[in-house]
């Protein structure tokens, strides 16, 4: 389709407003095809940055340094730990936003299997962020993904666990 329209021509921008009508259609269903495809790969390509990392330094070695030895990575069955246990606690918790320390509170109260500390929890949380498996928030609080395709909040979110241990008014209370 020709897109050179006069703006300034309010018939030639009526006439040809079926056709920008259809193409705006078009390419909106390109985009949600395309993005769906970008978030697959970005989750492959998270994925596979941790585990493939060995191969891709195999290949580079050809420049004749040492390779680095492959940067450990949290098991697999902590990190479904900690995404399992954050949409409870986000459930059970109206749908809100929680830190480390506050779910690994919220396991000890519901009798889940914990992790040594909460710091290893943040880890395990941390890792499960980078592999795109939940969302974090700018000011280390994790909530579980929302469908969007992000794994940021580009704002700070409450940990309403936190704020009702301090004594603080919670919605829904």
């Amino acid at each position: 389709m020709d897109l050179k329209i006069d703006l300034s021509n309010p018939e030639e921008v009526a006439a040809k407003m079926p056709q920008l009508l259809a193409l705006y259609e078009e390419k909106l269903h390109e985009q949600k095809a395309l993005n769906q495809q970008v978030e697959l790969l970005r989750r492959l390509v998270g994925h596979a940055s941790g585990i493939s990392r060995r191969a891709i330094q195999t290949s580079e070695q050809t420049s004749g340094k040492q390779p680095e030895p492959p940067r450990r990575r949290r098991a697999a069955p902590a990190q479904d730990r900690a995404v399992r246990a954050l949409e409870q606690a986000a459930s059970a918790l109206g749908g809100t936003a929680v830190g480390p320390t506050s779910l690994y509170k919220f396991m000890k109260e519901q009798g889940m299997e914990t992790p040594k500390d909460a710091a290893v929890l943040g880890t395990n949380l941390w890792d499960a962020w980078k592999a795109g498996r939940i969302m974090r928030a700018p000011n280390g609080v994790y909530t579980p993904l929302d469908g969007s395709g992000k794994t940021e909040w580009d704002r700070p979110l409450t940990d309403y666990y936190y704020a009702a241990e301090q004594g603080f008014p919670i919605p829904g209370n």
